[in-house]
């Protein structure tokens, strides 16, 4: 367990009494605390309580959770969406849902665990592959028997921020004909013109089978959902059920939801503006001495040298006035910063003096 906050408003949080900036949080667009999603979950609260008492197929469906569903399958130019209560829920769940006797899953290497997870519980074999180095998978879908083969990556790596490189995925696509899905949980919001993610960034609106994701980042809510044409649906083997099987989100939640994909549609200045914010802090510590990831994700690593000066510039840090996580990925120390749009220039400034500070 992390550091216990006490209270929050947007990048602002109290620990152990101390006020401070987060430069940490998923909460890329600020929307967990705009007004007006805040006013539609209060009401939404009032309208059917804290808790929906039952699972989507007995009394768990509201009609603000068929609107949900409906708007973000729009958003993400799918036919359908199925609401989940967590994108790791909704992971597993088309994993899972896909395997049969005949598929085999080729799972990026750096994939999150619940996609892992859903590939175990499916039964079906697991291969493992670089996006970086895609000849190394073509060859390996060259060679394999089964009817049915899957490819399974995120659009955005959750740690290092990278994006997947969709146009060559799709030429072996179209080559070996696999079904893809994309976990968008760090896409969704983000990436494209209007964060509608991956594909739009790419013109490429369409490509994926299966598309996974989350409210509980970008959109500043909570629960997660899959979003998928006709045509893909009648691929799946299986149930879903982490679905079937699970009390449906809250009232509150779906309602903040629907709020956020309504602000993020109606202002897309938000999205350029966490790129700014972002893009400031990254070409700020550029010209420290610091060593960084690549300019271009709306993630930055920091890397140390070891875990005791990572864990040393986090205190300083924190005694400065600012709340950061530790990275840690393979052989690499470090910090994972994110910036939000609601930050304000003086806060990044502030923030990317402190840390120059706290390394010394």
């Amino acid at each position: 367990m992390g550091q216990i906050i006490q209270s929050r408003n947007a990048q602002h949080i109290v620990v152990d009494g101390r006020p401070l900036v987060i430069f940490c949080s998923n909460d890329y667009l600020g929307l967990s605390h705009h007004a007006q999603v805040l006013e539609a979950a209060a009401r939404a609260a009032q309208e059917f309580g804290c808790g929906t008492g039952g699972a989507p197929g007995t009394s768990g469906t509201t009609r603000l959770y068929i609107e949900l569903a409906h708007a973000i399958a729009e958003f993400k130019h799918r036919d359908k969406a199925v609401i989940f209560p967590s994108g790791y829920a909704a992971n597993v769940a088309i994993h899972q849902a896909l395997g049969g006797e005949n598929t085999s899953f080729y799972c990026e290497q750096k994939h999150h665990p619940s996609a892992i997870d859903g590939i175990k519980l499916s039964g079906c074999p697991r291969l493992v592959f670089d996006c970086h180095y895609l000849g190394n998978l073509a060859k390996t879908l060259a060679a394999d028997k089964h009817s049915q083969k899957v490819v399974t990556l995120p659009s955005v790596f959750t740690v290092t921020g990278d994006i997947a490189p969709l146009p060559e995925l799709i030429e072996l696509k179209q080559k070996y004909g696999f079904l893809l899905i994309l976990d968008e949980a760090h896409a969704t919001g983000c990436l494209g013109q209007t964060g509608r993610g991956i594909e739009e960034m790419y013109s490429l609106i369409g490509v994926a089978d299966f598309i996974m994701g989350t409210f509980s980042k970008a959109l500043g809510s909570q629960g997660g959902f899959l979003a998928f044409s006709n045509s893909a649906d009648r691929l799946l083997a299986r149930s879903f059920r982490p679905f079937i099987y699970s009390t449906s989100i809250s009232a509150m939640a779906v309602a903040a939801s629907l709020k956020s994909l309504e602000i993020l549609q109606t202002n897309p200045g938000l999205v350029s503006q966490m790129r700014q914010n972002i893009a400031a802090i990254h070409d700020s510590l550029s010209n420290s001495g610091l060593s960084l990831n690549k300019k271009g994700t709306h993630i930055v690593n920091v890397y140390f040298p070891t875990r005791d000066k990572t864990r040393r510039v986090i205190d300083n840090l924190f005694n400065l006035g600012y709340f950061v996580v530790e990275l840690h990925l393979e052989d690499k120390f470090g910090l994972r910063i994110t910036a939000m749009a609601t930050h304000t220039t003086e806060e990044i400034t502030g923030f990317c003096k402190s840390l120059v500070a706290a390394t010394e």
